[in-house]
């Protein structure tokens, strides 16, 4: 029988969403429900898996007071990338799951490295060894918290604990697997030659499988648990910016996807696995389309650095929200009167590679103001993507068009910057949460209620606005850019002195 709704869910760091694409009148309904990120010291970053499966109950009754649940015909699971969740034999986490910024192993690249060089281990997985892939979070666990590695009957996910809780299955989707630095991304399937050098027990594995195919059903638990029909199939899904390249309509050459979220990535399509060799922290991932891949880059603090500064006015101010801040910066010109913002608040990703970077304030002066410092920290975020895109036109990945989602997509003034600062077109669209709906789609599409993806995409996406890059600004801006990257340059031998 034909079902009405596509149900996507994507577990991100700060919220838990869920989008329900409407098959009749194609419209998109969301929900969220807000998330903590427990921060013990300047490196680590936890969640705790079982609070995931409450706000994920939660989520599903506030869908529930929207639509017949009995409607849904498949549901699809999107999720921050890189954490890593210990299960233990009973189905339980062993301790809170070590999110995608968690930058404590850091110390472990090291010892990669000194077992096995750069080039071989790119070649193998198509990806250079952060912080925040798996393989260096297990080394970490294994000096420092042996009991808990020991205690691990599986590895998974953070989506994939979701999909353990629905279908009682512990399988991941291929564009997750990627993130891990154990998985060889252009076979698309673990890595034998890493799994043993590191001896990393191969059944601790998921099972890795496209993101369109069907990992289960909603089981019976499950069910009595969430509200949700027993049966529903499940979709392998996508690690959040997979899916969310989707759901931005990433899905022909040319364009590429700016999401400004939490972190901020700038993401391509590509046909074929491309290997950077130069340890500038892309990653190259499987994509959620079967025989594709995609290559983005990646800023730990994107949005993250613009709350990092809302949070810290609300001090004085505990009204002040979004909006307030994009009115402070309206006031100041491009350039913020010569003050620069590096958004490295918690370490940098792309183009460094750098954990121990840190977020600073450069060039102020008596004459700056709070909403010089605003001003700063959008463009600060701005020439950080700049920084990402300039390397993947390295591997003459060139776009016309930048599209654009994340709470920056709802200020005009966040997307004209992007433009002025990238040079390139930047385009919103309809879609709220990018993740969600490509985890949505996806499941259409692996469960044939959507032909293909470029329907899926041509039904449910549409333009909103379009804003072209101003040539005397971007000109201004290509100074201050190189200016910005000098900065880097000049405080990366101090970053390493405040630790």
């Amino acid at each position: 029988m034909e079902k009405r709704y596509l149900l996507g869910v994507d577990l991100g760091t700060s919220s838990i969403k869920a989008s329900v694409l409407d098959l009749e009148t194609k419209s998109i309904l969301t929900e969220s429900v807000s998330l903590s990120v427990q921060y013990p010291d300047s490196f680590s970053a936890e969640q705790n898996p079982n609070e995931w499966w409450q706000n994920f109950c939660v989520l599903v009754g506030k869908v529930k007071e929207k639509i017949n649940l009995q409607d849904i015909g498949a549901i699809g699971l999107s999720g921050q990338m890189l954490g890593l969740v210990l299960m233990d034999k009973s189905g339980e986490p062993v301790r809170p799951c070590l999110i995608w910024c968690d930058q404590r192993s850091h110390a472990e690249i090291k010892e990669i490295l000194e077992k096995i060089n750069l080039r071989e281990i790119v070649s193998l997985t198509a990806n250079t060894p952060l912080p925040g892939y798996w393989l260096p979070k297990i080394l970490w666990l294994r000096k420092y918290e042996p009991d808990s590695l020991q205690s691990a009957a599986k590895f998974l996910l953070p989506k994939d604990f979701l999909r353990f809780k629905l279908t009682g299955e512990y399988t991941t989707d291929v564009s997750d697997a990627s993130g891990t630095l154990l998985f060889d991304v252009a076979k698309r399937r673990w890595s034998e030659r890493i799994t043993e050098l590191f001896l990393v027990d191969g059944s601790l594995l998921p099972e890795a499988v496209e993101s369109t195919a069907v990992t289960g059903v909603v089981t019976q638990k499950a069910s009595l648990e969430t509200g949700l029909p027993k049966g529903i199939p499940v979709a392998g899904g996508g690690g959040d910016q997979s899916s969310g390249g989707i759901g931005l309509g990433i899905i022909r050459n040319g364009i590429m996807g700016c999401v400004l979220g939490t972190s901020g990535v700038v993401l391509a399509k590509t046909d074929d696995v491309k290997l950077d060799f130069e340890n500038r922290g892309l990653h190259s991932f499987c994509y959620s389309i079967p025989g594709k891949w995609f290559l983005m880059g990646c800023t730990l603090a994107a949005g993250g650095s613009f709350n990092w500064i809302r949070n810290a006015l609300r001090t004085v101010n505990p009204r002040i929200d979004f909006s307030d801040l994009v009115n402070l910066a309206q006031t100041v010109a491009s350039g913020s009167d010569g003050l620069l913002f590096l958004p490295y608040l918690i370490g940098e990703r792309t183009p460094y590679s750098d954990p121990l970077a840190r977020g600073a304030f450069v060039g102020l002066s008596y004459k700056h103001t709070i909403s010089h410092l605003v001003r700063a920290v959008i463009e600060g975020v701005a020439f950080s993507q700049k920084d990402s895109l300039e390397v993947l036109r390295s591997f003459s990945l060139n776009a016309t068009r930048l599209i654009v989602s994340g709470g920056a997509a709802r200020s005009s003034l966040w997307c004209q910057i992007l433009a002025d600062v990238t040079g390139v077109s930047v385009q919103t669209t309809n879609i709220e949460d990018p993740a969600s709906v490509g985890a949505a789609l996806i499941a259409g599409v692996g469960t044939g209620y959507l032909a293909s993806f470029e329907e899926a995409c041509s039904q449910f996406i549409h333009p909103l606005q379009e804003f072209e890059p101003n040539s005397r600004e971007t000109l201004k801006y290509q100074e201050i850019h190189q200016i910005y990257k000098d900065t880097y340059q000049g405080l990366k031998e101090i970053f390493p002195r405040l630790h």
